[in-house]
């Protein structure tokens, strides 16, 4: 069973945007050799 809350676990501040690090973040997880893309194999 899966419970959904759309709040975070932790705070998050974001005084800047940084688009470099969120392609790398993103890149990471869900890109072609990301955690989610190895996990589902």
């Amino acid at each position: 069973m899966f419970y959904q809350d759309n709040r975070l676990q932790y705070p998050v501040r974001v005084e800047n945007p940084n688009p470099v690090f969120a392609k790398a973040l993103q890149q990471a997880i869900g890109g072609v050799e990301g955690e989610i893309r190895v996990a589902m194999q």
